[in-house]
């Protein structure tokens, strides 16, 4: 029986709403925080500081001319995925959310602390603050599409294939502490993607064969049975790829 109170902390998107639906299916989500997403302009500055001015135009290119095609050429790939793997993608209970700009805001520290959560489960967000993981005795657990710490950061399974380095196409469950997907990893799941998938269902895979393994490390926490591996090397930093690192992969 469940005697831990859970929360959903996410930002609102489809893959937040698979981990949502899945989740309330085994057990009680107390509430969802759902923060809005960071403006386009912004994630642009942001990533012009980390990876430079150019890297970010090919990003802009690839967004923009390139993952649209993907999209469409893989519909029917998704439409299967999301089939077999029963992802819904309805909205929210309306009863549970509390909205806040950001998980960093002040608000979302006050949500926090009216819900007194014993694990909250991150899907989606901006990189959380000290100030937020340190506000409370709440666990916080992260599903990551990519295996840390090798992929951290972006498009992890993409990046794993790119590498030549299939065998790390999956997806990590973690504690979240101060970093970039440095947190202590609670399970890791591997996955080979088909011949149909590419860029746009990779994504979509990962998650789900993730929710599988998240409703494990959930049931055992809840349990108080649950184990950690800390990687003491701190693996690579990947973003999403360039118009031309694209093109010159050699992966769909």
């Amino acid at each position: 029986m469940q005697q831990k109170k859970i929360i959903l902390l996410a930002s609102d998107c489809e893959s937040s709403r698979w981990v949502y639906h899945a989740l309330e299916e085994m057990i009680s989500i107390e509430a969802v925080i759902l923060e809005q997403p960071v403006s386009k302009i912004q994630l642009a500055k942001n990533r012009i500081k980390k990876t430079g001015f150019i890297p970010v135009i090919g990003q802009v290119l690839f967004s923009v001319f390139t993952v649209p095609l993907l999209k469409l050429q893989s519909k029917t790939r998704k439409a299967y995925l999301v089939s077999k793997y029963g992802l819904n993608n309805s909205d929210f209970s309306s009863t549970k959310i509390h909205s806040v700009n950001s998980v960093n805001e002040e608000a979302c520290l006050k949500a926090i602390h009216l819900l007194q959560p014993d694990i909250i489960v991150v899907n989606g967000t901006r990189i959380i603050s000290k100030k937020i993981l340190q506000s409370t005795s709440a666990v916080f657990v992260n599903m990551h599409v990519g295996i840390t710490p090798y992929y951290r950061g972006s498009h992890g399974g993409y990046w794993a294939l790119r590498n030549r380095d299939a065998a790390n196409f999956g997806t990590t469950i973690h504690l979240v502490d101060a970093g970039v997907d440095t947190g202590a990893v609670l399970k890791q799941v591997f996955i080979k993607p088909h011949k149909e998938d590419n860029f746009a269902t990779y994504p979509v895979l990962q998650v789900a064969v993730g929710i599988g393994a998240l409703k494990e490390v959930l049931t055992n926490m809840i349990a108080g049975n649950y184990a950690t591996i800390q990687h003491p090397e701190k693996g690579n930093m990947y973003y999403q790829p360039t118009m031309w690192q694209y093109l010159t992969g050699g992966v769909r």
